[in-house]
């Protein structure tokens, strides 16, 4: 991180080392409340009420907050396509293999999208030349639209509302894309539902796992086995009264359901590798063969869960 004295420099009369211009390290109160107590129960919402509507005025302060969300180089590659058509939302639902009723229920469906076509266009308006690099586009777009996204969650969080991701659409990532007229350069990558919690608020039991877990301090070390159970222990609790399942249930079961040899990611592999050839991601490269045959068939790959 940079220490560089801000352009125009250091504030008069203040020591620039001793940072005393800075709220969090001066004891100063900070313009933002404090969000860390708010975000550590957050959850998602699976149930909404389907006769209470979120202003359409509402939806777009809502994304033009997410859209101050950190980017790569200022390039932005995110877009949201708004699905208002019940039609073509039904439609979305069945191409996510019927799991997730969100999609139709929610007062509003947004897909997620990784944007690289506004970028050539952006180029090619002022005389540039575009050239799509496939992997980075992919990993760039998917993290720059992500950060947008949790800023329109958050921020519809704020004010009451329900939200839920939506990754079955990565099921039938091609055919979501058709349904939805998405030109070469766009990939949607989840579906995001916006809505009133049925129930009055978010109430799903979504426990994580430990912080040590994930926090890893000077250097990544693998989790010891006294970690790996309770990272197990913690998940656990999930099971019994949550959407995942009852109690005889346990977190390896879920986990091997999406990564085991025969788990959805593995079956949406060769989906993702023929969405981003219909979406034009491969042609700067010329890479037209046909998906892998292990990543499975079209039918392996219509079933799955939520993001």
């Amino acid at each position: 991180m940079s220490d560089r004295t801000p352009a125009g420099g250091d504030r008069a009369g203040t020591d620039r080392t001793s940072r005393t211009d800075r709220p969090a390290l001066a004891a100063a109160v900070a313009d933002v409340p404090d969000l860390a107590p708010w975000l550590a129960r957050r959850a998602t919402v699976r149930q909404f009420d389907t006769d209470a509507e979120i202003p359409d005025d509402e939806v777009r302060a809502l994304v033009d907050a997410g859209r101050k969300a950190p980017t790569s180089g200022t390039t932005q590659m995110y877009s949201f396509v708004w699905i208002r058509d019940p039609d073509r939302r039904e439609r979305i639902h069945e191409l996510c293999s019927r799991g997730t009723v969100q999609v139709e229920e929610a007062s509003h469906f947004l897909l997620v999208c990784i944007d690289l076509r506004r970028i050539r266009l952006l180029l090619e308006h002022r005389d540039r030349e575009f050239r799509t690099t496939p992997a980075m586009g992919l990993l760039e777009g998917a993290i720059d639209a992500s950060l947008a996204a949790m800023g329109v969650m958050l921020a519809a969080e704020s004010r009451g509302y329900g939200v839920c991701p939506i990754g079955n659409i990565l099921n039938n990532l091609t055919a979501v894309a058709a349904t939805t007229d998405l030109p070469s350069g766009v990939l949607p990558i989840f579906g995001l539902c916006l809505g009133v919690p049925r129930h009055g608020e978010a109430t799903e039991h979504a426990p994580r796992v430990p912080l040590d877990a994930v926090l890893h301090e000077g250097g990544y070390r693998d989790a010891t086995d006294d970690q790996l159970d309770a990272c197990y222990d913690a998940m656990n609790e999930m099971y019994g009264d949550s959407v995942y399942g009852d109690d005889r249930r346990e977190w390896q079961e879920t986990l091997e359901r999406y990564w085991g040899p025969n788990g959805f990611m593995n079956r949406r592999e060769g989906e993702l590798l023929d969405a981003l050839r219909q979406q034009g991601f491969f042609e700067a490269r010329g890479i037209d063969e046909p998906a892998d045959t292990d990543a499975g068939t079209d039918a392996d790959r219509n079933t799955g869960g939520a993001v």
